[in-house]
């Protein structure tokens, strides 16, 4: 029995609509380091942002994909920045082949069916989560792809009866969160100190300030606790598009000594460390990163049950709640923490589950590198890639 013979690297395209701050860019540039560091050529391409563009990436190719979305403005003018950044793309796979695309989200997708016509390259598009009004409309566009990629049991289930993807075109694969750095004790208590205040525990959400995140929702529930649970100090790390909306709206409650904006974060672990729990009131999700890292930090979490989070969170690490219920919010964070070894059961229960395969990049990496091998094989194997 001989060894089989080595697979050749691939040439990858990740697609994106908009390379900003956020879960899905960071799950984006995991995989693209990781591919590089197998061996593999990976080109990104969308619309530039903060985290990676034309000055972090020697070869990024600029397309306008944040304008076929809800940015572009009315259905005349994203059908013109669709054609135009299919029109872009479709020439420069002409000089420059690849062995697959994956789009990330449904823009980039439209954008890569118009662009890859008759070219015989295969096609993968992942749903990150949207509003349950939305998965209709992405079915449209994914049930045109070749493969469906989600990282949630419940986000393929709805793709599969509400969207109308091919259930033997889906495919759940998880998302790898890189291992968190290292927090002197010293340095995550004086900080704990200092969110604490003359308060008694520290509640934490790490998000973006928009729509999706329902810190609306958060302000709400703060301002119901203040009467409570008076002693309780939460605190929002993450900036947003909603930021200054959200910031008077809290104003507005009263909760200045209760609510605290801390803005970004490039040290998100030492924020959960630092806290009693972790809280999401999320309107939609797909499966959040901040879950897996508020575990890492061996913190308990209440989210609401937003498709994947039912997948996280069970009540060994923490509770579930029904989206934009204040009552079942209030309720659930006051009950870890009316229970302080109980609430230490879960911390460590959230610790040992962060240690899960389901989590770890290397594990989770190396399932979309046998994906994308059986996707793209009969070009890797083929004259077109010996050409």
């Amino acid at each position: 029995m001989t060894d089989a013979a080595p697979r050749p690297p691939l040439r990858i395209m990740q697609m994106g609509t908009q390379f900003g701050m956020g879960g899905i860019t960071r799950h984006v540039l995991g995989l693209r380091d990781w591919m590089r560091a197998a061996g593999h050529e990976v080109t990104l391409a969308g619309t530039a942002d903060v985290w990676a563009g034309p000055e972090s990436e020697p070869n990024f190719l600029p397309l306008p994909t944040r304008f076929v979305a809800g940015d572009g403005g009315g259905i005349a003018a994203r059908l013109g920045h669709t054609a135009r950044a299919a029109l872009i793309l479709r020439r420069w796979l002409a000089a420059h082949p690849v062995d697959l695309i994956h789009c990330h989200e449904s823009a980039p997708a439209l954008v890569a069916q118009l662009a890859r016509a008759g070219r015989g390259i295969p096609l993968a598009v992942t749903y990150h989560g949207s509003e349950p009004e939305r998965i209709a409309a992405f079915g449209r566009i994914a049930r045109r792809c070749d493969l469906v990629i989600t990282p949630s049991h419940r986000s393929a289930e709805d793709l599969a009866t509400v969207g109308g993807v091919p259930r033997d075109r889906l495919k759940v694969i998880g998302l790898g969160v890189s291992p968190p750095p290292e927090d002197s004790a010293e340095d995550v208590a004086a900080l704990r100190a200092e969110l604490l205040g003359d308060g008694e525990r520290v509640i934490v959400t790490l998000a973006r300030l928009m729509h999706q995140k329902g810190i609306d929702i958060l302000i709400d529930s703060v301002a119901r606790m203040r009467q409570t649970h008076p002693g309780y100090r939460f605190v929002v790390a993450g900036d947003g598009p909603d930021e200054e909306r959200l910031k008077a709206m809290a104003r507005e409650r009263g909760l200045g000594a209760h609510l605290n904006f801390v803005g970004r974060t490039g040290r998100p672990h030492r924020y959960l460390r630092a806290a009693d729990l972790f809280l999401l009131t999320s309107r939609w999700e797909a499966l959040p990163f901040t879950i897996a890292e508020a575990f890492q930090a061996g913190t308990p979490a209440v989210a609401t049950a937003c498709s994947g989070v039912v997948e996280l969170i069970d009540e060994s690490v923490g509770a579930v709640v029904p989206i934009g219920d204040i009552d079942a919010i209030c309720a659930a964070v006051a009950d870890v923490l009316g229970d302080e070894p109980r609430r230490q059961r879960m911390a460590e229960a959230a610790l040992v589950r962060s240690r899960e395969d389901r989590f770890d990049p290397d594990w989770v990496h190396r399932q979309f590198e046998k994906t994308y091998f059986e996707l793209a094989r009969p070009a890797v194997g083929g004259a077109e890639r010996a050409s």
